[in-house]
C-alpha cells in the first residue's frame, strides 16, 4: 500500500466524497484514506510493478514500524467503516 506506484485519475480530486483536508489525515492515513474512498466508490486504478532493491548494508528496508505506526495504518479503515469520518 505505501509503495506509492498506484494511478488514479485526478479528476477523483474533485469528488466532494472525497475530503483530504481533514486533520487526521496525516503520514500514512492519507494513502489508506483515499485507496479506501477508491475502491469504495468504485473508481477504477491501476497497479504497476515495480522492483525493490533493499540494501545490503543491513540498513532497514522501510520506514514503517509496527508498533509506532500501526494505528496510522489500521486508523481509515476503522473510522470510514464505523463511519465516525468521511
Amino acid at each position: 500500500m505505501t509503495n506509492g506506484f498506484r494511478a488514479y485519475r485526478v479528476a477523483l480530486l474533485d469528488d466532494r466524497r472525497i475530503d483530504l483536508t481533514q486533520d487526521w489525515l496525516k503520514g500514512y492515513e492519507l494513502e489508506y484514506y483515499l485507496h479506501y474512498k477508491v475502491l469504495a466508490l468504485g473508481y477504477r486504478y491501476a497497479e504497476v510493478p515495480v522492483w525493490k532493491r533493499y540494501p545490503q548494508d543491513g540498513m532497514p528496508t522501510s520506514k514503517i514500524r509496527l508498533a509506532r505506526d500501526y494505528w496510522s495504518l489500521l486508523r481509515p479503515l476503522v473510522l470510514l467503516t464505523l463511519r465516525l469520518r468521511s
